[in-house]
């Protein structure tokens, strides 16, 4: 449980927060299952600090920090968490269904299982994230930047990627169907065994990707660039 202490701190306000954060630098707090839902947190320093399966459900967090935290099982649907700097951070089994991550930086985090569900994260940085079996269901990635992450066993059913970067990206039995990935850079991605089907990948980049064992049925592939791609047993049913 959350200790007292760091309770009535937070009771001050942000700003009080953030100076006594600013006092104590190597602090740690330690934060675990606190209820901060339906919160005015913005720009809020929680760097480094033990959040496990805390609450933040419909707070507000923009540009919050939020970096190198232990967010184990954390709450996070429907929050504003626009700008926010969650890099490095242990989130898995995390929820942010609905939540608003619009040019967050992600970037390194471990979301291994989190659950991105209607997720706005239109423009985040999410490169070199661990999102092993995460959930990603009718999310906004457009321009977001998923390049050299491990999103093995993912589901992007019906997520707009449109424009996203996942250089080098490992989708390894990956769901992307139904997927719009018009414009998105897979350039030397891994697909391998990845379902595609319906996926819409015009003018996509796939150079150099591994597409073994795919399954591209019914996907557009109209200017899609496929060269130097390895397309060993793709099934392509119309």
């Amino acid at each position: 449980m959350a200790e007292p202490n760091y309770l009535t701190l937070l009771a001050q306000g942000v700003q009080q927060w953030n100076q006594w954060r600013h006092e104590h630098e190597s602090a740690r707090p330690e934060l675990t299952r606190v209820n901060l839902r339906d919160r005015n947190l913005n720009q809020i320093d929680l760097s480094h600090a033990e959040l496990i399966e805390a609450n933040f459900s419909g707070s507000r967090l923009i540009r919050a920090k939020l970096d190198r935290c232990d967010l184990i099982r954390a709450t996070f649907a429907r929050a504003n968490l626009r700008h926010a700097c969650l890099e490095r951070a242990n989130l898995s089994r995390s929820s942010f269904v609905d939540a608003d991550l619009t040019r967050a930086n992600l970037q390194g985090a471990d979301f291994t299982r989190a659950n991105f569900e209607g997720a706005n994260l239109q423009g985040a940085d999410l490169s070199q994230a661990n999102l092993i079996g995460a959930n990603f269901r009718g999310a906004n990635l457009v321009w977001a930047n998923l390049g050299e992450t491990n999103l093995t066993g993912a589901n992007l059913d019906e997520a707009n990627l449109t424009g996203a970067n996942l250089d080098e990206a490992n989708l390894t039995g990956v769901d992307l169907v139904g997927a719009n990935l018009t414009g998105a850079n897979l350039g030397k991605a891994n697909l391998t065994k990845a379902d595609l089907t319906g996926a819409n990948l015009n003018e996509a980049n796939l150079k150099g990707a591994n597409l073994t064992g795919a399954d591209l049925s019914q996907a557009d592939l109209n200017g899609t660039n496929l060269i130097e791609a390895d397309l060993d047993g793709v099934i392509l049913r119309n």
